[in-house]
């Protein structure tokens, strides 16, 4: 394969990446694992000690440096998450019942793509290239739902472009790797306003009876990086550990308001003339760092098990804070998120030369407790079950096709903390299915 059919396919798969937008989060918060075909078969257990699929350059950037060819992987992971609320008594601010249904499934479908590019410059040393996802999020509910003051639509998808270094310090032993990871993060977030409340100690007016709505858009480029570790101690066992650094994201772009005559005229009759009027803003978000640690081991000639943990840092996920270039006071939201620990394990076993089997499991933990669980990412804790299997075609192509289905635990909502938009009580229910094909080109 030449240069220029490589850079040609890098452009492909970020103009798709781009097109497809907002990406589904598989993972607690809303960052993004599916990364692979053939680790999605095993829960992503052997990311960080995977030296066989080019997807090790965003588990574990340290891995590529035992490649032993150059490889162009492309992986396509379709998403389907299914969202359900169910009310439990949720009441605007002087004890009403909030109107509307309960928003049916909030949750979408989502294409991911992805590319490796791993390429060998000396003996072992290797330069790497990913274009992925890391992270995304997307729900969407009616316009007129009970929760619709909280959220309607909510869309986030992160792109990253990360070229990366890999050298064995100890050949067939240790090796270390770096990456570069240059972040675009897009976002949308629409809700309903209720003028009824806000208005409602001013001019008398009545909750959940003058509407508005608001929409948000705004857009970043932000860098990053990630360091790793892959140490062999014999050849039938691999360790991997591997760090992601936190990325600052600071979106500006666009607020649009959707203002009810009335309630226009109440605004401007109180000196209010520049609220909710279209206007630029700006909000602030830090996608987390995480900690990868994990062991491969052959069992003979036909097995191979691989277990990790993951540690992310979503207590950097305190508050989102809008601010509008307006006269507007900024309008925050609290999240107070918790860091989580991902404990993932998955077996291989080798038929023949052209067939593998796997298998995973994992426990995700949910960043996000009942007193903030939003409509827009009902987080909760997770268990992954997963099933693939892996051909090798001939000597210069691999193809794999997985499936993992994740069992989320049903979270409650009791959403106190925002008088004017409410107060969501009920509970979540929500599950995923995870669909992945990868094709692996060697050369």
């Amino acid at each position: 394969m030449t240069a220029k059919c490589v850079r040609c396919c890098g452009i492909f798969f970020l103009a798709v990446l781009i097109t497809l937008g907002g990406s589904r989060a598989g993972a607690s918060g809303f960052a993004l694992v599916e990364q692979s075909g053939k680790g999605l078969g095993e829960s992503f257990a052997g990311g960080p000690t995977d030296t066989e699929d080019p997807s090790s350059l965003f588990y574990n950037p340290a891995a590529s440096a035992f490649s032993a060819q150059n490889a162009l992987g492309l992986s396509f992971s379709a998403i389907d998450i299914s969202v359900k609320y169910k009310d439990s008594g949720s009441t605007d601010v002087i004890g009403q019942p909030l109107t509307g249904g309960d928003g049916g499934d909030g949750g979408t479908v989502g294409l991911v793509p992805n590319l490796y590019y791993v390429q060998q410059v000396a003996d072992g040393v290797v330069f790497g290239f990913t274009v992925n996802a890391p992270f995304g999020l997307a729900t969407k509910y009616p316009k007129d739902w009970k929760g619709r003051y909280h959220g309607v639509e909510s869309d986030l998808a992160v792109i990253g472009i990360s070229p990366s270094a890999a050298l064995q310090i100890i050949p067939d032993v240790l090796s270390l790797g770096a990456a570069l990871n240059v972040q675009y993060a897009d976002a949308k977030l629409t809700n309903a306003i209720d003028f009824g409340t806000i208005l409602m100690a001013g001019a008398g007016t009545t909750p959940q009876t003058l509407d508005g709505f608001a929409d948000l858009t705004g857009d970043d480029w932000a860098l990053g990086y990630s360091l790793g570790l892959l140490y062999n101690p014999t050849p039938t066992t691999r360790l991997g550990l591997s760090y992601r650094s936190k990325v600052d994201h600071k979106l500006s772009g666009n607020v649009k308001f959707d203002v009810p005559l009335m309630a226009r005229g109440i605004l401007n009759a109180a000196g209010m003339s520049d609220f909710f009027v279209n206007t630029g803003g700006r909000a602030r978000v830090t996608l987390p760092e995480i900690i990868t640690a994990g062991v491969y081991q052959e069992l003979g000639d036909d097995f191979a098990v691989m277990a990790s943990v993951a540690w992310t840092k979503w207590s950097r996920f305190k508050e989102l804070v809008v601010k509008f270039d307006s006269a507007q006071p900024d309008s925050p939201t609290e999240e107070n998120w918790e860091d989580t620990l991902a404990y993932r394990l998955g077996v291989n076993y080798f038929i023949d030369e052209r067939w593998t089997l796997r298998a995973g499991t994992a426990y995700d933990e949910g960043a996000v407790k009942s007193a903030y669980r939003t409509p827009r990412i009902p987080d909760n804790d997770r268990v992954w079950v997963s099933l693939g299997a892996g051909y090798q075609v001939n000597d210069d192509l691999r193809v794999d096709l997985s499936y993992a289905h994740l069992f989320i635990r049903d979270g409650k909502s009791e959403l106190t903390n925002k008088p004017e938009a409410g107060f969501l009580v009920g509970e979540y229910e929500s599950s995923i299915n995870i669909f992945a094909l990868e094709g692996v080109f060697t050369f």
